[in-house]
This record gives structure tokens, sequence and C-alpha cells, in this order.
């Protein structure tokens, strides 16, 4: 019986070692996927919002605290695009249509990886008179001077008193 298993076992030899090898590929490609992981190489901005005003009366002010991260990034020259969402059914008159896109440049700021900003809206600028409160909420771009751009951050609803 032992000649027996020593005769399977020459037999095997030629699999186990190919076995072993595509373990040792299988293992490079694993530590390649990690060490290109989106942490540790983060190209594209990211923001995130820390607070915002969620009710708005009139003649008042929307604001809006985002943070920003990027590896070796740079607020200064970007491009923040603010895009309003109406959440009210009633149809807003012709004669009160506005763009609920807005863009803006981003000021010279000193190198860093993050920071905070704020982004301050007048309550003119926002809100539709349509003879109802306006319900809405902004969701924030970042687009680097590379063509980068981040995900899009989301507000809660935010209410615009009549």
């Amino acid at each position: 019986m032992l000649k027996h298993f020593v005769k399977i076992l020459k037999l095997c030899r030629p699999q186990i070692i190919l076995m072993k090898s595509r373990l040792l590929v299988l293992f490079c490609i694993f530590l390649l996927a990690l060490g290109c992981s989106k942490d540790n190489n983060q190209v594209v901005p990211n923001i995130k919002i820390k607070s915002f005003t969620s009710e708005v009366p009139p003649g008042g002010e929307f604001n809006a605290v985002l943070s920003y991260s990027q590896k070796n990034g740079n607020l200064s020259g970007d491009t923040l695009f603010i895009i309003r969402h109406r959440y009210n059914e009633k149809p807003v008159p012709p004669d009160n249509q506005t763009t609920d896109t807005f863009d803006t440049i981003m000021p010279g700021t000193p190198n860093a990886n993050s920071a905070e900003f704020s982004v301050t809206l007048n309550y003119s600028d926002i809100h539709i008179d349509n003879g109802e409160n306006d319900t809405i909420d902004f969701r924030f771009l970042l687009r680097d001077l590379n063509g980068n751009s981040s995900d899009t951050a989301i507000t809660g609803k935010i209410v615009l008193l009549q």
C-alpha cells in the first residue's frame, strides 16, 4: 500500500507545483490591487457636507459648510457646481423661472490635502415666488483644474419660507 501511495504522490507532484505557482500569482495580484486602492491614491476631489441651514426665512441666507480632500490637491481655480433640486409639485410660473444650477470658481487658497469652506446664498437668489413655502435641496459637485469631478454631496431638505 505504501508503494501505491508513493506512486500517486509522484503523479500529483507536477499538479502541486502548478497549484503553488498559481497561488503565488494570485497573491501578487492581490497585493497590486491593495496598493492601488482609492484611499492611497486619491486623485479625484472629495467633498462632504458638514452642516447646512435647514430653514431660510425671507431676507435670510442659506449657509453650508463643506469639507474638501484630495491627495496633492488644491482648491485654487477649481469649479464648484451647486444644483438646486425642488420638491414642490406646483409648477413655477414662466415669469418666475430661474436657473437651477450655479457655478463658481474657487478663490486662491494655500496648498492643502484637506480644507473646509462655506457656501452662502441669499434668499432672493434661491427662492422662487410661487405662493408657497419652497422645499429644496442642494447638490454640490467639485471639478478640479485637471477635469476630475468629485462625487455629488447632497444636503437634506431645506425649507424656504414664504
